[in-house]
């Protein structure tokens, strides 16, 4: 048996090994994450956009920078977009949809389906567009991905990583079909307590081309003086053809306290230039501070009560100099008269009252 200095000694030693292991593993876990950290890829273009005949073909670059410090091999592959989610976020079709006629991955040939880049370096990738002879006008929509893992893991679900694309909207010479609407244009609730709003707006894309919706959005006061105007979709995003897309945190504020019932009005044109068509929507809301409201209420009821209380007494005390004989007479004529005075005295404190609020915040 030890003696008990020494398994103290031991204990100690243990303790101080056991911290240093789990010191040494977190060690490696925040590096680890760190390095995962500094794992991307970024590609350049982002985006192309052209109008291309049928039967052209059209040749294109792209730049694929490896973010990460160690030397990764991409992969590359073409997918096609059937439309965007809120805040732009494209939504990439799989490959067992149904086909809408806006498709453009076959028609994308790629110089290469993998390269290996050293970290931090960049490598250039070519890529042919061919337009089909019997390719339907309009706009068709599609991507070049860069991807970690090769694409048939990246279809079967089992990938693990990530992924950028190039978005490439093409739009096929021809007869265009622009037809847009909005099919609702609302505000977020129908009572605000101070000038401060938020809209959201859906627009239908019934054409077969890309529009990009964009105007200003006015608000009027109950007056029918203009108060506020704020840009719609000031960025240019774009709505794809047989679909829906909504447009939210649309926010309006204005520089004073606001009060009664508000108009905004929202005129947006799209189209080819020379050839814009307009749409527009009404909503209307209402701003109630009930911060300055709420006490003005209360000094309103309570100078209704101190009228109500004079005219009151005030009748009475004419009341009580008249006659014992003549009393139940004019009782009845002083009575309905009275009650006139009360309902014309409170009907005048309140319409003062309304014309005050107007003035002032209106």
């Amino acid at each position: 048996m030890f003696p008990v200095s020494l398994s103290i000694s031991i204990i100690k030693i243990g303790r101080i090994t056991g911290l240093t292991f789990v010191v040494l593993l977190l060690s490696f876990f925040i590096v680890g994450f760190a390095e995962a950290q500094e794992a991307g890829v970024s590609i350049t273009p982002a985006t192309i956009e052209e109008t291309l005949d049928p039967g052209v073909s059209n040749d294109y670059k792209l730049t694929v920078e490896n973010l990460d410090n160690n030397p990764q091999k991409f992969y590359l592959f073409t997918r096609n977009i059937s439309g965007v989610k809120e805040g732009g976020v494209p939504i990439f079709a799989k490959d067992d949809l149904e086909k809408t006629g806006y498709e453009l991955s076959d028609w994308i040939t790629l110089s290469a389906a993998e390269i290996d880049i050293p970290g931090h370096g960049k490598a250039g990738v070519s890529y042919t567009i061919n337009v089909p002879e019997n390719a339907s006008p309009g706009s068709h929509f599609g991507g070049v991905f860069i991807s970690v893992d090769p694409p048939k893991m990246e279809s079967s679900g089992a990938a693990v990583g990530y992924q950028v694309a190039n978005i490439i909207s093409i739009r096929v010479s021809g007869e265009a079909i622009e037809k847009a609407s909005i099919r609702q244009f609302s505000t977020s609730k129908y009572l605000y307590g101070s000038q401060n709003v938020e809209f959201s707006v859906r627009i239908e894309n019934a054409g077969n081309v890309l529009v990009r919706p964009a105007g200003p959005l006015e608000v009027f006061n109950m007056l029918g003086n203009e108060v506020g105007t704020i840009q719609f979709n000031e960025g240019r995003a774009g709505v794809f053809p047989n679909d829906t897309r909504e447009f939210s945190d649309i926010k309006w504020e204005g520089d004073s306290v606001g009060f009664g019932r508000y108009e905004a009005v929202l005129s947006a044109s799209y189209g080819d230039s020379g050839a814009k068509k307009t749409m527009s929507s009404t909503v209307t809301f209402w701003i109630l501070p009930m911060n300055i409201i709420g006490p003005a209420l209360g000094i309103l009821a309570f100078i209704l009560l101190v009228a109500f209380v004079v005219v009151r007494l005030y009748i009475r005390r004419s009341l009580a100099h008249l006659n014992q004989g003549r009393r139940m007479v004019r009782s009845r004529k002083k009575g309905s008269s009275a009650t006139l005075l009360v309902v014309v005295v409170m009907l005048t404190v309140t319409a003062l009252f309304l014309i005050v609020l107007l003035a002032l915040f209106a």
